[in-house]
């Protein structure tokens, strides 16, 4: 991670680190977490297994 500047300004990420926090706990407990905007299934975060194996079955490299 970056380190901050001196004399800028940043946002609080304090709601972000607890959402991406429960996301990590999900697929750690080997659930997927699906991703949607406006209802429609952008993406599916799933553990680095899950992705290489998916990976594989569609003969791409990663």
């Amino acid at each position: 991670m970056r380190e901050p500047r001196a004399g800028r300004e940043y946002a609080d990420s304090t709601l972000l680190e607890a959402v991406l926090e429960l996301y990590i706990d999900t697929v750690r407990e080997g659930n997927s977490v699906p991703l949607t905007k406006d209802g429609e299934l952008v993406a599916v975060i799933v553990s680095p297994e899950v992705a290489e194996a998916g990976m594989n079955a569609l003969g791409r490299k990663s």
